[in-house]
Order: structure tokens, then sequence, then C-alpha cells
């Protein structure tokens, strides 16, 4: 044969090849009687997705509405074979009483390719995950959120009276909400986490703004490599050592966080921040108290802590301490920014909603002027109708809409038509909190914003087990009174001081970047932000 004969040859069958190899897992659930998501070659079920047809969420949780007289359906993410889970009771089942079995997250990055993130919770596997989570939980207790609350409040209450000063110089502001939370945002996990003092909105180019984009950004390669460690094994980022987050900002991190422990230990300086609570955990100080009790409850949406929290043991480096604080940076900070947005673009199309929580706001910021007191933890969280919009917030526009395990000890699971089937250790599962909290089976007329859900008088009719803004179980949110207690502090002050307006930048209704991993707009959260009281011009 002729070489171009030969290559007439091996180019079909490479491609024939090719084409078997991407489709030889597709035959997965046929096998076990599981309904499953029609898999496109090599995708799999991520074709959506890359295509730009859907949102990741929506790509990820298409059989949940496919079939819904399922507890659960296979979907395919690339080749590998994975299983959603469609009842909230099996969720709960999976994370909290079976949890031994799905102990850890897919999201698994070795220490050796990434050494920051690696070390960060969500990222751990195994007997480090637990000890790492149960040595971190008494940082997240209600008395330490307390502790900070005052370095959160004055921050917040500064931002926004300079930003009173600008709107009034230039006869109110034309802002896009996302990126100025994402500032506000910054400076104040910077604080928290870095103790260090900074303004990102009069003085955006700052490092730790720019570092903290870096951190955060869930779009482009970093968004992608987020994706693909949910499907490809942790072996492949060791091998290659792949980094998730960048180098040059890790190494800015670190060496801050060395240098400010270095300076408090020095000059024996104590400040109510992570910094504080991780050296302490590094000591073996870091305690429960008893105000902890009083203070477990920060509104409907609190998480149950499900491990014991201990300190024995705790050897945290600087870098181990650098993991802590930048995971809840990149974590919180998105978390936050999103909560927030939502919620003021769905006050602007419920006015009823905005006008009760305005009063509610107005009634507080009174009674604190006529006692010469400022906002506090526990006056923030006895605001009964800012939880209920928070929480409502939570619902309709889940933060993080899936979330996963990896199984860890086969378990079997039966389905409503009495097929059984055992999902093998390494075996992927994801929970589509996002089309659980849509069901109008658990929330009726789901898409309507309605935070009279979360009433005194309605909230015991919610099933617990259909709310999970933070996850479930042991390897739930561990930062997540952290988050309500930024959201619900920034939606207080932001409605102190401003009257919102939509500007012809909004988009209404809302249209969602189906590009991006997080959940984000095409065009952003455009208002007009124009000081309390004053004359609109």
């Amino acid at each position: 044969m002729t070489s171009l004969e030969w290559l007439l040859l091996l180019v079909p069958t490479t491609i024939y090849l090719f084409y078997r190899w991407s489709v030889a897992t597709f035959d997965y659930f046929d096998k076990r009687g599981v309904p499953f998501v029609k898999p496109v070659p090599l995708l799999g079920g991520m074709w959506n997705f890359f295509s730009g047809k859907m949102h990741m969420v929506d790509a990820g949780s298409l059989g949940y509405e496919m079939f819904p007289d399922s507890r659960f359906s296979g979907f395919f993410a690339f080749r590998k074979p994975g299983y959603l889970i469609h009842d909230p009771e099996l969720v709960k089942q999976i994370t909290i009483k079976d949890f031994d079995h799905f102990a850890d997250h897919t999201n698994v990055v070795p220490i050796e390719a990434d050494p920051v993130l690696g070390r960060a919770l969500f990222f751990t596997e195994g007997t480090r995950g637990e000890h790492g989570r149960s040595g971190l939980s008494p940082a997240f207790t209600g008395s330490k959120m307390r502790n900070m609350f005052a370095l959160l409040s004055n921050y917040t209450e500064g931002a926004m009276g300079r930003l009173v000063d600008d709107a009034r110089r230039d006869g109110g502001l034309e802002l896009e909400m996302r990126d100025l939370f994402q500032k506000l945002g910054n400076d104040v996990t910077t604080s928290l986490s870095f103790g260090v003092e900074i303004d990102s909105v009069h003085n955006p180019n700052n490092e730790f703004m720019r570092r903290g984009k870096e951190l955060i950004a869930t779009d482009g390669i970093q968004g992608l490599k987020f994706l693909l460690l949910t499907v490809l094994p942790k072996s492949f980022f060791r091998t290659l050592r792949i980094r998730i987050f960048p180098k040059e900002a890790t190494d800015f991190y670190v060496d801050v966080i060395s240098k400010t422990i270095k300076q408090r230990e020095e000059h024996n300086i104590v400040r109510p921040d992570f910094i504080h609570l991780l050296v302490q955990g590094r000591k073996n100080e870091l305690k429960m108290e008893q105000a902890d009790d009083q203070l477990k409850s920060v509104g409907f949406s609190t998480v149950e802590e499900h491990l014991q929290s201990s300190t024995e043991n705790s050897q945290y480096s600087d870098l181990d301490i650098t993991a802590a604080a930048a995971s809840f940076f990149f974590g919180g900070l998105e978390t936050t920014t999103t909560v927030i947005c939502f919620a003021l673009y769905e006050m602007s199309q419920n006015p009823n909603v905005k006008q009760k929580l305005q009063a509610e706001i107005d009634q507080v910021k009174e009674q604190l002027s006529t006692t010469d007191s400022k906002l506090s933890y526990e006056v923030l969280q006895n605001m009964k109708y800012l939880d209920m919009v928070v929480s409502e917030t939570l619902r309709r526009w889940a933060p993080l809409g899936l979330t996963n395990r990896a199984c860890t000890k086969p378990y079997t699971i039966e389905d409503n038509n009495g097929t059984k089937v055992t999902i093998q250790v390494g075996d992927l599962i994801q929970i589509p909190i996002q089309s659980i909290h849509r069901d109008h089976r658990f929330y009726p007329n789901p898409y309507k914003f309605d935070p009279e859900r979360f009433s005194e008088e309605n909230k015991a009719n919610i099933n617990r087990s259909a709310f999970l803004p933070f996850g479930s179980g042991p390897r739930n949110c561990i930062g997540s009174r952290l988050a309500l207690m930024q959201t619900k502090c920034f939606l207080y002050y932001t409605l102190a001081n401003f009257e919102l307006e939509l500007c012809p930048k909004t988009d209404v209704p809302i249209k969602l970047n189906k590009r991006s991993v997080s959940l984000d707009t095409l065009s952003g959260f455009w208002f007009r932000k124009v000081p309390r009281g004053e004359m609109k011009k």
C-alpha cells in the first residue's frame, strides 16, 4: 500500500476508535435500569453548557426535570457516569445519616499541585478534612462572629458614608452592584482574614483587590480547572502539577499572613479577626464558649454543625492559616455578593418587599439613635423580616446550585419503582440544590419571590431537608454564619443610606450568563443610588 492509502485507512480508523472510546461508558445506566440524560459523545451531559445553551447548574440538573417520579437519575460528566439525587430525604440520608459513605467532595486538590487550595477544607479529603474542620469549627461560632461584628459594622458604616458623600457630590451614583459589593466584600474579608484595612471603592487598583479578583475568578481557564476537578482524578493534577489559584496570588497572601503573624507575636497585638483565631488554634487555645449556645441561631438558614469541635493536635503552619483565610475569602466573597445582588434585584421588582424591609431597617435605626447605640450582632440577628428576605433569596437564587460528594464506601440506593443500584467507591453524586429549591412540591409558586414563606406562621410548613443553601451534613459550609452576618450587614447599611432606582442599564427581566460557572448575569446589576431623604435628580 502507498503512503496515501495507509493514511486514508489510518485516519478513519483513528476517528472510529476515538469515537468508540468516547462513548464506551454510555451503556452504564442502561445496564442498571436507571433513567439518565442522553449523553453526547466525549462531552456527556456537558454539551449544553459548552455550547452556551444552558448554565452549568441547569445542564447538570436536567435529570431532575426529566424524571420527576424518580428518586435519582444518571448523568455523564464527560465520559464519567454519576448519580443525580432528586429526593431531599435521600439527600439527608446520604449527607448526614450515612455520611461515612460519602465523606468527601469530588473536587479534591492535591497539596503537591496547589499547596494553598489543597489545604482548604472544601478541597481536602478523608481524615485531613475531618480534623481540619473540627479544629476550625470553634472559629465560626456565634460568639466569634459577635466579636468580629464590630470590625464588619464599622467598616461598612464608614464605606457607606463615603459613598453617600460621593452621591451628594455627583447628584446620585449609577453603579454596577456586583462590582461594588465585590469591592466592599474584598475590603471586609481582607480586614477579617488578613487584618489589613483598605478602600477598594476609591482605590480599585490596590494589590489586595487585584489578587482577590484572581482568587475568586470562576470563568476562563480558572473556571475550567474548577469544572475539571469534578471529573478528572486528582492524580492528573498531581502529576502535571496543575495549580488552580495563580501562584503569584497565593505567594502574596502567604507573605502577608506570615509577616502579620510575626508582627503580632513580637508586639503582643490582639485583633478579633481570623488570623488571631487561627493562631489561637495553632496554640490549642481556640475553645467553644458559653455564649455559643445562646448565639447559635443566625436565622432560618442556620446550618447544623455535625462534627464535634476539637483543637487537639492542631498543627497549623503559616501556610495552613493562609489556606484557611484564602478559602473563606474565595467562598464567602462570591456567596455574599451573589445573595446581596439578587436580593436588591428582587426588591426592585417587588416594591412591597422593599417597603417592609425598609420599614424594619428604619425602625431599628431610630431605636439605635434614641439610645445612642451602634448596630450590634444581636440586633442584626433579631431583624425578622431581613432574615426572611435573605432566606428567600437563598432559596430562589442559591449561590451554589449544585454540590457533590464522592463515594468512599459502597452504598445501595433504591428507586420508587424498586430498582436498586450500588454506588461504588469513587463514583460521583450530585445534589441539585437549585432544582429542589424551585420545586413546586416543596415551594408553591416557586418562581415567585415571597419572603412570607419564611414568616413565623409559615416556616414550620417548609421541609428543612429541601432547603440546602449551604449544603447538608458534616461537609456543609463552615463559613455560613459569616456569610449570613456579612450579607445582612451590607443590606442593612445599603438600605439605611440609599434609595435604589432602576437605570437604563438594568436588565429586566434578568439575563443569566450561561458561560459562567457561578451564578452571574450578562449585563450586571445596575442601579442608581440616591442618598435617603434627598431630592432625586
